[in-house]
C-alpha cells in the first residue's frame, strides 16, 4: 500500500516580471547621489547588463573531531560585469560614460526594474569597447566594470 505524502509547504504559482522596462541611471559623483541630493543621468540604449551582486567564498572550518568537512561564509567578493548598449550619435550621457571609462573612473549605478525593485552600487570602470557585428547590426558599445563595495537592494513591496 502506498503511503500518503505530506507536502513540506504549500505552493501557489506566480507570474514572473519581464526584465523589459528596466531603467539604468549613473552618476560620476564621488558620493552616493541619493544621500547628497544628487541626480541620476539616464544610461540610454542598454541591451544587456551583467549580474548585480556580491557573493562570498567558503572558508573551511573543519576540526580534527569532525567527521565531515565544515564551512563558513568568507569575505564577499564583487562581481565583474559588462553593460552593452546601442551607441547613439550625440548622446552626451554616453559620451560622459566613455570619458569615465577612458579615465578609469568610479561611477555610481542605479538599476530600477519594472516592478520597482532597485539595486544601487559604485563601480570601477576598467574599459570601453565598440562591439563587433555584421552588416545589419546596430553600432553598440560596452563598458566593463567591477562593483566596488556592497550593493544596496531595495524591494518595491
Amino acid at each position: 500500500k502506498k503511503m500518503a505524502v505530506t507536502p513540506i509547504f504549500s505552493y501557489t504559482p506566480q507570474n514572473a516580471t519581464l526584465i523589459a522596462g528596466m531603467l539604468v541611471g549613473y552618476s560620476t559623483a564621488t558620493a552616493d547621489p541619493d544621500s547628497n541630493s544628487g541626480t541620476w543621468s539616464p544610461w540610454n540604449g542598454i541591451t544587456e547588463i551583467g549580474d548585480i551582486g556580491n557573493s562570498g567564498a567558503f572558508v573551511e572550518q573543519t576540526t580534527l573531531a569532525d567527521t565531515t568537512k565544515r564551512y563558513m561564509a568568507g569575505m564577499k567578493d564583487t562581481a565583474e560585469m559588462e553593460v552593452t548598449y546601442y551607441k547613439y550619435a550625440g548622446d552626451t550621457n554616453q559620451a560622459a560614460l566613455k570619458t569615465a571609462a577612458e579615465a578609469g573612473s568610479n561611477i555610481w549605478v542605479k538599476v530600477q526594474w519594472k516592478n520597482g525593485d532597485t539595486a544601487k552600487f559604485q563601480a570601477a570602470i576598467s574599459g570601453y569597447a565598440l562591439v563587433g557585428g555584421s552588416n545589419e547590426d546596430g553600432v553598440k558599445a560596452k563598458i566593463s566594470m567591477r562593483i566596488n563595495g556592497d550593493v544596496t537592494f531595495t524591494d518595491a513591496s
